[in-house]
C-alpha cells in the first residue's frame, strides 16, 4: 500500500506539551503553596473568577463555540459570581464551584488541576476494580483483588443506584470533554471512579465508607447487584486475564519488535511523546517552564537510578525517537517488512514533534510537510503565551507578520489554507520545521545529511486505536491514516477536530492551577467543528472481545486476525 497522495495545501502543527505526563511524571495537579484551609474572602474569590474568565478570554481560541456563544458565556460568569458566599470559600470548595463553569468550554485540554493528595495510587479508595472502554461502555478489565477475578468483562450499569448515563451527565458537568468518548476516559482509566474523592464528588449518594453498591451486567447478560469494598493496600500490576498476545511484554515507554521468524510483522509500540531525549533537547532550547525536572524524573525511571547533576548526561541518557525510528525502519528496509503494527492505545500525547521524527523515515521530509500540512492551526496570542517560554512571541517569524503587523491578542493564521496561499502555507511550515529540527540535536544530525530519509514503507501500516489515544498520539494516528494506514480497536478520546497546545496559569488568591488550550486544530475539515469523534476501520465491539475472553490485548490480537 503505498502513501494516499497528499492534498495541495500544506498546513503545520506542533503541540508543545498537549498532555501532561499523568504517572510517569508530574500530573497537571496543584503544587502551590497557597491557603489549603481556611476561608477566602467573597472579593478574593471574585477577583479570581475575573481572573480566570480573563484568562480563558484572552487565551483560549474559541472559549464560546461550546456553550451557545460569548452572551451566554458572560451569563455563566455572572451567575458564577453571584453564587459565590458572602462568608467566603475555602480553596477546595472554590476550586467545585469554579469547575463546572469551565467545563461548560467543552475543551479536554481546558482544567482545573487537583491536588496530589486526590489521588493516592496504594490506597485508591474507589470502586476495586479498573475501567476500560469499549463501544459505549464501561467494562472491569482489571481488578485489584483476586477473588473479584469473575467480574472481568462486566460492564458498569449503576453507583449507588445512579445509572451509568448519569454517571455520564454528572461527569460533564464536573470537567471538561471533548465528547462522550473522553467523559468515558475519566471515568475509567483516569480514576474518577477508581479514586475516593472524586468517586464522592462525582457520587455523593455514596455514603458508607466501607462498601459501594454497584449493578453490573455479566458477560452472561445478566443484571447483579454487588456490595464491593472500596480498594485499599493495591498491589502493582493488577489482576487481569492472561494475554495470549505475542507483544504482551514490552520494555520502555516506546520500543518495537518483529513479531515472526521472516520478520515480516514489524510492530512498534509508542505509549507517550513525553519520554523521548529530543523532547528535552527541543524544551532546553525554547525554555518550557519545568522541563529539567520532568527530564530527570524520566531518566530515574527509565534506569531506576538517581539521575546525573549534569543537564546534558541527564538528556543523553533519556531514549531517543530518532535511534529507535532509525533502527527500526533499517530492519524493516533489510527484512523487507510487509506490515507495520503502530501501538496507540495508551498514548495520551505530549510533543508532536516525535510524529514529524517517524514521518521523516517512513516518507521523507517533503511528504511529512504536505501530510501533517492538512491540520489547520490556528494559534491565540496572548500575555499567557507570551510569558510561557523564555523567549516570549517573536511577531518576526510569523510568515505574513510584514503584511498584518500581529500584536498580543491577534490569532496567527499562517498555517491556515482559508487564509493564506498554498505557497506562503510551505514556506512557513518548512521554515517552522527547520527551526525546530535544529533545536533537536539527535534528530538534526540524521536530518541535514538526509541519513535514511523516507528509509522505507511497507505494503501495510495497521494503527491499533485506544479510548486512551489522545493529544499528539491522536496526531500521530491521524497522519499514519493519511498515508493509507488501517485503525483497528476502539474509538480515540480526543476530538478530530478541537484545541490544544496548553498553557498552565495560578490565580492570585486562591492559588489554584490549571491549564488552557491556546490553539485549534482541524484535521477532519468535513465533520463537525468541534466534538468530532475518529471511529476505526475495524472497530473492537464488546462481542468481539468477549469472544478474546477479554484479553488485555484484543485489538492487537483482532489486528493480527485481519492481518492473516
Amino acid at each position: 500500500m503505498k502513501p494516499r497522495t497528499a492534498r495541495p495545501t500544506v498546513r503545520f502543527t506542533v503541540i508543545l506539551f498537549a498532555a501532561m505526563l499523568g504517572t510517569v511524571l508530574p500530573a497537571a495537579t496543584d503544587t502551590s503553596n497557597g491557603p489549603t484551609d481556611g476561608l477566602i474572602g467573597r472579593e478574593e474569590l471574585i477577583q479570581d473568577v475575573r481572573e480566570i474568565s480573563e484568562i480563558l478570554e484572552s487565551s483560549h481560541p474559541d472559549p464560546y463555540i461550546n456553550g451557545g456563544g460569548k452572551i451566554a458565556y458572560h451569563r455563566r460568569l455572572q451567575k458564577l459570581i453571584r453564587s459565590v458566599p458572602e462568608t467566603g470559600l475555602t480553596r477546595d470548595d472554590f476550586r467545585t464551584l469554579l469547575q463546572p463553569f469551565v467545563a461548560e468550554l467543552g475543551d479536554g485540554h481546558t482544567t482545573l488541576s487537583v491536588d496530589d493528595a486526590v489521588e493516592d495510587r496504594n490506597n485508591p479508595g474507589g470502586l476495586p476494580f479498573y475501567l476500560e472502554v469499549v463501544e459505549n461502555r464501561l467494562y472491569v478489565e482489571a481488578v485489584t483483588d483476586e477473588r473479584l477475578l469473575p467480574l472481568i468483562g462486566s460492564t458498569l450499569e449503576s453507583i449507588e443506584g445512579v445509572a451509568m448515563a448519569n454517571l455520564l451527565e454528572r461527569e460533564f458537568r464536573r470537567q471538561g470533554h471533548d465528547n462522550e468518548s473522553h467523559a468515558l476516559s475519566a471515568l475509567s482509566r483516569r480514576g474518577v471512579l477508581y479514586y475516593r474523592e472524586p468517586l464522592q464528588s462525582l457520587v455523593p449518594e455514596w455514603t458508607d465508607p466501607d462498601s459501594i453498591d454497584v449493578v453490573l451486567r455479566h458477560p452472561t447478560g445478566e443484571r447483579v447487584r454487588h456490595a464491593v469494598t472500596p480498594s485499599a493496600n493495591v498491589k502493582y500490576p493488577l489482576f487481569r486475564n492472561e494475554s495470549r498476545s505475542v507483544a504482551s511484554n514490552r520494555a520502555g515507554w516506546f520500543g518495537y519488535r518483529f513479531l515472526d521468524d521472516r520478520r515480516a510483522l514489524a510492530y512498534l509500540w509508542i505509549d507517550n511523546m513525553t519520554t523521548y531525549r529530543e523532547m528535552y533537547e527541543f524544551s532546553r532550547s525554547v525554555g518550557s517552564p519545568g522541563w529539567e525536572s520532568w527530564a530527570r524524573t524520566v531518566f530515574e525511571r527509565s534506569h531506576g537510578n538517581p539521575p546525573p547533576d549534569s543537564v546534558a548526561e541527564v538528556i543523553a541518557g533519556i531514549a531517543s525517537a530518532t535511534d529507535t525510528f532509525q533502527g527500526l525502519f533499517r530492519e524493516m528496509k533489510q527484512a523487507k517488512t510487509e506490515t507495520l503494527i503502530v501501538d496507540l492505545r495508551k498514548n495520551f500525547g505530549g510533543n508532536d514533534l516525535m510524529v514529524q521524527i517517524l514521518l521523516y523515515f517512513l516518507v521523507g521530509f517533503d511528504d511529512t510537510l504536505a501530510v501533517a500540512g492538512q491540520t489547520a492551526t490556528v494559534q491565540k496570542t496572548s500575555p499567557l503565551l507570551d510569558s510561557s517560554t523564555e523567549a516570549g512571541i517573536d511577531f518576526r517569524k510569523i510568515h505574513y507578520a510584514d503584511g498584518v503587523p500581529l500584536r498580543i491578542g491577534d490569532y496567527d493564521f499562517s498555517l491556515d489554507s482559508r487564509f493564506m496561499s498554498r505557497d506562503d502555507l510551505t514556506a512557513a511550515a518548512r521554515t517552522g520545521y527547520l527551526r525546530m529540527f535544529r533545536q533537536m540535536p539527535t534528530f538534526f544530525k540524521v536530518f541535514e545529511t538526509k541519513q535514511d530519509e523516507a528509509c522505507y514503507f511497507p505494503n501495510r501500516i495497521v494503527v491499533l486505536s485506544g479510548n486512551g489515544t489522545q493529544s499528539s498520539g491522536f496526531d500521530l494516528l491521524t497522519q499514519l491514516r493519511r498515508l493509507g494506514a488501517e485503525i483497528v480497536g476502539v474509538s480515540p478520546s480526543q476530538a478530530g477536530n478541537g484545541f490544544g497546545d496548553i498553557r498552565q496559569f495560578e490565580l492570585a488568591h486562591s492559588k489554584l492551577t490549571g491549564w488552557v488550550s491556546t490553539k485549534y486544530f482541524v484535521g477532519y475539515p468535513d465533520a463537525a467543528p468541534t466534538g468530532f469523534t475518529v471511529e476505526p476501520e475495524h472497530p473492537l465491539t464488546y462481542e468481539i472481545l468477549k469472544s478474546y475472553d477479554f484479553d488485555p490485548d484484543a485489538s492487537l490480537l483482532l489486528a493480527l486476525d485481519l492481518i492473516q
